[in-house]
């Protein structure tokens, strides 16, 4: 039973900033695994794992911010989580119905194409602004769909409009902050409704495993960055995606 927490907790880590999918990754393992342990539970806990695991990565960025609450960089991230909030505001019930395999497929698919067009417009790299976070923001909300990757699909948005890879990809990771903070917040309050037991060695696998690979995860992904192969991840969802449609039909 263990080495499924410790699997959670490696899966969340490793697919919450790499640009795959973290909530379809973590339904195909519950899938494939047949996993009966509560999911909302772990989930919280391999939240506040990545939530941590990118808030030292980003510590620098972050002591800015909070030093400087009015900046221009804490407008830009204002604005580009309100998108994210008015849609699960508004269609939370209906994607919680949407999650299944063939939704998955479709948004692996999505997302592998998005990295793919990304990679082959190389817009100009212009000076990280505000329209930059907006169409990042619309794609954050769009992102809560199953299968859409959020870091993916938003970093390659943000390099579509024109933004810098890596100034796309740093905006990426500090939007997640206040989403993972309020998918915690969210989660928590649905599992102390339904009664849930605290389970102690789970969470602590689940949080350290989520923690040292979402740390994995960021330096990963800004070493892909760097070297230009994001169309890795693109070959990797679109055979992930064909291989799920093969074994369900």
């Amino acid at each position: 039973m263990f080495f499924i927490y410790i699997l959670i907790g490696i899966v969340q880590g490793l697919t919450e900033f790499l640009p795959v999918s973290s909530s379809g990754h973590i339904l195909l393992l519950s899938e494939i695994f047949n996993v009966d342990v509560d999911i909302i539970f772990l989930s919280v806990v391999a939240h506040l794992g990545t939530l941590l695991s990118v808030i030292i990565c980003m510590r620098k960025k972050l002591a800015y911010s909070i030093k400087h609450p009015f900046c221009k960089t804490n407008w830009q991230l204002l604005v580009a989580t309100l998108p994210c909030v008015i849609g699960v505001l508004l269609f939370n019930d209906l994607v919680d119905k949407l999650y299944s395999i063939y939704f998955l497929v479709a948004g692996f698919l999505i997302t592998g194409i998005l990295l793919i067009v990304a990679d082959i417009i190389r817009a100009k790299n212009q000076k990280f602004g505000y329209k930059h976070a907006v169409s990042m923001g619309i794609m954050q909300a769009v992102a809560i769909l199953p299968g859409i990757s959020r870091s993916g699909s938003t970093m390659a948005v943000g390099m579509m409009s024109g933004a810098n890879k890596n100034d796309a990809c740093e905006f990426t990771f500090l939007m997640s902050i206040p989403i993972i903070i309020a998918s915690a917040v969210f989660e928590s309050v649905e599992m102390f409704v339904s009664g849930v037991n605290i389970q102690i060695i789970p969470s602590i696998l689940v949080f350290v495993t989520s923690f040292i690979f979402g740390i994995l995860s960021i330096k990963l992904m800004l070493k892909v960055l760097k070297n230009n192969k994001l169309y890795v991840f693109s070959i990797y969802l679109l055979v992930l995606s064909a291989m799920t449609l093969l074994v369900v039909i």
